[in-house]
């Protein structure tokens, strides 16, 4: 007892109950009067000694030593005999999988032999039901034994995988098959026959040095595949958040986010050296980044004369493999509100390399180890880790297919279909506290679900993304809209224009301080790929960041020139923004382009231009008090509004939307379209006015695929075309009403101004150019105040309004820019 609980040795984390502090703190001097008392702990059950505890460890020990002495006989027996349905089937191999990679790593044609845990899972289980007696023979083990080596195989392998990378390593070498005959020759071929050769040559007439000098060789010059393991279809991943110590030399498997992509560079696996002594060829395996060269020849000739050679490295016949550094960041949905996303550092050699982009969502498999450290940088105490890939898994729609499960999705979708109309339902979903918007709540509904990209056949491609833009006054509620819809889509950014800059939203440049190195790190309109980005406050970006849009809205990419950097990065978003007007309030005496702050080119390339204002109206302002009086009723006075689908089912919704439906448009359809463009068309009043351009008729045509998407169909329908043109007329061609002739006019979002004004423009300018002419034809100069008084007579002629400083000024600059007029001072030449 003294001994057990002496302070030493208890303590508060260890100790089997709850005990009093002075208790623990007692020394093993004033145990026995502790004892002699009525103690509660005495009645107690007594904790199991420390020798039980050694007991059962040891115990444990010598059962994990015996079931892991058995994996390298299970691994070749797999390697050899595992038979998969393959289609064709191999022509020597047939259906044996692994004999098959084998031949393909021997031929050269590939560099990895990717394990398959689901494959091993079953081999894992046919050993269960069916334990194989030689192994059980050579190894001295019972049959139970073996099953419970077999039960238990993937499940320490998962745990600790470096030790059987080494089995799997050990078991394709010895079951490594012959190079094809019929294949060319390679270089790698010529370098192995020049070093049997040279081994031979080295040991002439001693058989037995020569066996072992070709035994001596290292694996990876005998054998080069990398060995690496895919997951299992029933393992889940974990948030990057979750990594704990017990996670180090386990297999992980992450869902993240690629934010920086290094380039490609070789790096050294197997050293060799030649001696100029002895011509002997020296091996030096490298196990990390760095390794300390080799100065004197270690072999036995070399110590026999006393006199080791130099030793001269040889890189023709050292081993190289590709390696790239890849940066990762956990994704949006797993960072909690207020928190800071967290990053790791990836590893991918071999044929991992080149296989992702800054922006892209993956799911990645590989070792938690930690990072070797160099020595000039010092030990700081903090010691950083890093994954080694070994399996790389791309999210085709931004989100983890695997949380997705089909029937069951189907199953209630049906249900909700039956319930009544699911487009109602699904935008009723969308923010059920906001009061009111129902058209711009289907709207944001359709920028979810997306169309999908139309690739041609020469290449190019034409885009499905759905944008909009929200515009109106303050407090109608379109930064929370916005909120909304980056909460519900799979994968979202959320940005604010006066926070985002140029490079932030596409890609920054860094340079590594070690190797000098320059590598893209995505910004927001990458990392946003294949989702969408929220920008609020949109019209509060700087002019350089929006003249990046430009790019983005139509082609979906990103081209970068940076630090002799040139890449072109894919952006396949929708952008959806929300901005105020100029004055704060919408001014309806002004056009839409007038009103906001904007780039007039990057308007047009907005699906949805939604007016969003504060009207008077005693019914509707009714209406909304008595919703916000539910909001906030405690005692249920008043029933609060609730979404008719869950949010978790929305969301799966639109992922299961976007990723398997792909609707076209049968006849009737693209007859209707026809005539809905041919509509718009010719709404204008004269043929100077534009009431619709192709980008509408592309508009109309993502916003009916989206339609038939949103309800699992694959014809996009009559009705959907209807309902995209009520949509977009009710939104673009609302925001598009000239004010002062109360008709469409199209193409002020391209001038910033209506058809009117435009006209108006126009004149003014073909007045002063004929009034400067008609008053300075012979070369003389007149003063700018009896211009304008010239002008204005002509004006009020014709009873229309006076010139005004702003048009005058326009047409001064306009005279200047063509070169028939000259400003002097306060006086004008005509030339």
């Amino acid at each position: 007892l003294k001994a057990f609980f002496h302070p030493s040795i208890v303590t508060r984390s260890n100790f089997p109950w709850p005990v009093p502090c002075a208790f623990l703190s007692s020394s093993a001097k004033s145990l026995p009067s502790l004892c002699s008392s009525n103690s509660v702990f005495l009645k107690m059950a007594a904790p199991a000694s420390r020798d039980t505890v050694l007991r059962n460890n040891l115990m444990f020990s010598k059962e994990s030593v015996t079931r892991r002495a058995l994996f390298p006989d299970l691994a070749r027996k797999f390697i050899a005999s595992f038979e998969k349905r393959m289609e064709p089937a191999h022509p020597v191999w047939g259906h044996r999988k692994y004999k098959a990679m084998l031949q393909e790593a021997a031929n050269g044609t590939s560099e990895t032999v990717l394990i398959d845990l689901n494959d091993l899972e079953e081999f894992a289980k046919q050993e269960e039901v069916e334990p194989d007696d030689e192994i059980c023979r050579n190894r001295g083990v019972s049959k139970k034994e073996l099953q419970e080596a077999a039960q238990k195989w993937i499940p320490d392998l998962e745990k600790c995988v470096l030790p059987a990378m080494k089995h799997f390593q050990d078991a394709c070498s010895k079951e490594m098959v012959e190079r094809d005959p019929n294949l060319p020759t390679g270089a790698q071929e010529v370098t192995a026959r020049w070093r049997e050769q040279m081994i031979e040559e080295q040991h002439a007439g001693n058989p037995e040095a020569i066996a072992a000098a070709k035994a001596g060789l290292p694996m990876r010059l005998k054998n080069p595949f990398d060995i690496r393991f895919k997951p299992r279809d029933s393992s889940k991943g974990i948030r990057m958040r979750e990594l704990q110590s017990q996670a180090v030399g386990a297999l992980v498997e992450l869902d993240c986010m690629v934010v920086r992509s290094a380039p490609v560079k070789p790096r050294m696996e197997v050293v060799t050296y030649h001696c100029e002594a002895c011509h002997g060829e020296v091996f030096m395996e490298v196990q990390g980044d760095r390794f300390k060269p080799l100065k004197e020849c270690p072999s036995q000739r070399c110590k026999d004369n006393k006199s080791p050679g130099r030793l001269q490295q040889m890189i023709r016949t050292s081993k190289f493999t590709k390696f790239q550094e890849i940066r990762v960041q956990e994704m949006s949905a797993h960072v909690p509100v207020g928190g800071v996303p967290r990053g790791m550092t990836v590893l991918a050699t071999g044929d991992l390399c080149r296989q992702v982009l800054p922006g892209d969502s993956v799911t990645i498999t590989g070792i938690y180890k930690p990072t070797e450290q160099p020595r000039w940088r010092g030990n700081n105490g903090v010691q950083t880790m890093h994954i080694e890939a070994h399996h790389i898994q791309k999210h085709k729609s931004g989100y983890n297919e695997k949380s997705l499960n089909s029937e069951e999705l189907e199953r209630q979708v049906e249900e909700a279909i039956k319930e009544g109309n699911i487009y109602e339902q699904a935008s009723r979903s969308i923010a059920p506290e906001i009061f009111g918007h129902e058209d711009v709540k289907k709207a944001l509904l359709l920028v979810l679900i997306g169309s999908f990209t139309e690739t041609m056949k020469d290449g190019m491609k034409i885009r499905g993304d759905i944008h909009a833009l929200l515009m109106g006054d303050p407090g109608v509620a379109k930064s929370q809209l916005i909120k909304q819809v980056c909460n519900i889509a799979p994968r979202a950014i959320y940005t604010t224009g006066k926070g985002s800059s140029g490079v932030g939203l596409t890609a920054t440049v860094i340079r590594d301080n070690a190797t000098g190195e320059v590598t893209l790190e995505g910004g927001a309109l990458v990392l946003a790929d294949t989702g969408i980005c929220c920008i609020d406050e949109f019209d509060k970006m700087e002019e350089s960041a929006r003249a990046i849009l430009h790019e983005v809205m139509e082609s979906q990419t990103i081209s970068v020139a940076k630090a002799g950097v040139l890449s072109q990065l894919h952006a396949r978003c929708s952008i959806l923004a929300s901005a105020n007007p100029k004055g704060s309030s919408y001014n309806p005496k002004m056009s839409v382009a007038e009103n906001i702050n904007l780039g007039k080119n990057l308007m047009s390339r907005f699906d949805f231009i939604w007016l969003m204002l504060d009207k008077r109206d005693a019914k509707q302002d009714a209406r909304l008090v008595r919703h916000l009086a539910s909001m906030y009723s405690v005692h249920g006075v008043a029933k609060r509004a609730e979404p008719a689908l869950e949010n978790e089912l929305f969301r799966r919704y639109v992922s299961f939307a976007r990723k398997w439906v792909y609707p076209r448009i049968n006849e009737e359809a693209s007859a209707a379209l026809v005539e809905a463009y041919k509509d718009l068309r010719n709404q204008g009043t004269s043929r100077e006015t534009i009431t619709a351009t192709t980008r509408i008729l592309e508009s109309l045509i993502r916003i009916s695929e989206s339609l038939a998407k949103m309800e699992l169909r694959e014809e996009v329908t009559v009705t959907d075309v209807n309902e995209a043109l009520r949509l977009l007329k009710s939104a673009t061609y609302a925001a598009v009403v000239d004010p002062t002739t109360g008709k469409i006019d199209f193409e002020q979002l391209v001038a910033g101004m209506g058809a009117s004004k435009r006209q108006r423009k126009h004149d003014v300018e073909q007045l002063f150019q004929d009034t400067l002419a008609e008053l300075a034809s012979d070369g003389k100069t007149i003063s700018i105040e009896h211009l304008k008084d010239a002008m204005n007579a002509k004006l009020s002629e014709k009873k229309e309004a006076p010139v005004n400083e702003a048009e005058f000024s326009a047409a001064l600059r306009v005279g200047e820019h063509d070169g028939w007029c000259r400003k002097s001072g306060v006086e004008l030449e005509y030339r």
